[in-house]
């Protein structure tokens, strides 16, 4: 009697994961993770002995199922569970992930009206990533400016009781740059916001960095191009109010004073003259393209930018015709740095190494740019699986 309760309970279990897999993806889940549907990695040697196709096969199964939204929520209590109150905050352990199926412990800070991401430290990691951005050094054309930039996130500048709780990200941002290769030019985003971190250059609920911040490393990076920055005073600003962003979701922050967030956007195309262009591509790298916008009106997210993150974005000001062409591979911190960045060049390629899995030689001879930025968060650098594939491209 008792090994047919087990089975009977098993053959429910199987039944119910069948269940779950045949119906509809629950694709709300992960598009408000900023990231679209994981996929499965081509079957051949390589992936199989890497364990790049298991791994993309859990991703895929896990984000195939009907009601991820449900587990990921039972699986939020249970960690929320877990947090507990230091006299700074909330401090509460998490999981981290950035899009490439794999993810890595976290811990959040519920403090200051803020949820914000804490940084540990990785030196290996540093010296993995700075690998991989040598990585380009040593096979893009000499003729090819390479730029460098890793954005820190807000609780490197908050007052020293909360940032003093994760390690420090300047000597960790400091660490990667002093192992870049000699033609790799590094772009300081923390010295650019630091003296502005008074201002809202980060969103409270939100891992990302908003437009303002965005446009302090924008301008310092005009000065090490020497290409003229835009004056932010020249376009209107616009706002999208109470919006409650990734982190929020995160955790719950009901017995803390969070500061709901607003989406502040400049209006660097006020004519539409910018065209704008997103494409995807099939298992043999040929492009589909398909129209997009820099600002999406019907996202009141940070997926207001680009709609989200696509393999590859094109973008062309025809209004600055001798602007020159910049690639930016990235990750969604691009994503508000990019309309700044096209107001100084004439076109602006965006490049996603997590969506995209052709080689960097397509956008090489497809748009021969002169300046090349590989931008990245902080978080994104201790990600050993995003390294490879850098590396890969």
């Amino acid at each position: 009697m008792k090994n047919k309760l087990v089975i009977g309970v098993f053959a429910l279990m199987c039944a119910s994961f069948i269940f779950v897999l045949l119906m509809p993806a629950d694709k709300a889940s992960f598009e408000s993770e900023n990231r679209t549907m994981s996929q499965i990695s081509d079957f051949n040697a390589d992936t199989v002995f890497s364990g790049e196709f298991t791994s993309s096969f859990e991703s895929f199964l896990g984000d195939s199922a009907a009601f991820r939204s449900v587990f990921l929520e039972a699986n939020k209590r249970a960690e929320r569970a877990k947090g507990f109150t230091p006299d700074t905050g909330k401090i509460i352990s998490t999981t981290k992930d950035i899009g490439t199926g794999t993810t890595q412990k976290q811990n959040l800070l519920v403090a200051d009206g803020s949820v914000m991401e804490m940084f540990m430290r990785n030196t290996e990691q540093e010296k993995n990533y700075a690998d991989a951005v040598n990585h380009f050094a040593r096979t893009l054309p000499e003729d090819v400016n390479i730029y460098s930039m890793v954005v820190p996130t807000q609780l490197a500048f908050k007052d020293p009781v909360y940032k003093n709780l994760q390690d420090d990200q300047e000597d960790a941002i400091n660490s990667i740059y002093e192992k870049l290769d000699g033609r790799i030019k590094t772009i300081d985003a923390y010295g650019a916001i630091e003296p502005h971190a008074d201002e809202y250059v980060y969103f409270h609920t939100d891992h990302h960095w908003t437009q303002l911040g965005a446009y302090y490393a924008y301008r310092e990076m005009m000065k090490i191009t020497g290409a003229k920055a835009a004056d932010k005073a020249a376009f209107e600003v616009n706002d999208i109010p109470n919006v409650l962003g990734y982190l929020y979701d995160r955790t719950d922050s009901s017995d803390f004073s969070v500061l709901p967030d607003t989406i502040q956007w400049y209006d660097t195309d006020p004519e539409n003259k910018l065209k704008i262009t997103m494409y995807s591509f099939d298992k043999n790298n040929v492009p589909s393209p398909y129209k997009g916008t820099m600002y999406d009106r019907t996202k009141a997210t940070y997926q207001f930018f680009f709609g989200s993150d696509h393999a590859v974005v094109e973008m062309v000001n025809d209004a600055n015709p001798d602007g020159g062409t910049i690639a930016v591979i990235k990750e969604s911190y691009a994503n508000v740095l990019a309309p700044w960045l096209i107001q100084s060049y004439n076109k602006v390629i965006l490049v996603d190494p997590r969506i995209y899995k052709g080689g960097f030689d397509y956008i090489m001879d497809t748009y021969s740019p002169d300046d090349v930025l590989i931008l990245n968060y902080i978080f994104t650098t201790n990600f050993a699986d995003y390294c490879d594939i850098l590396k890969k491209m």
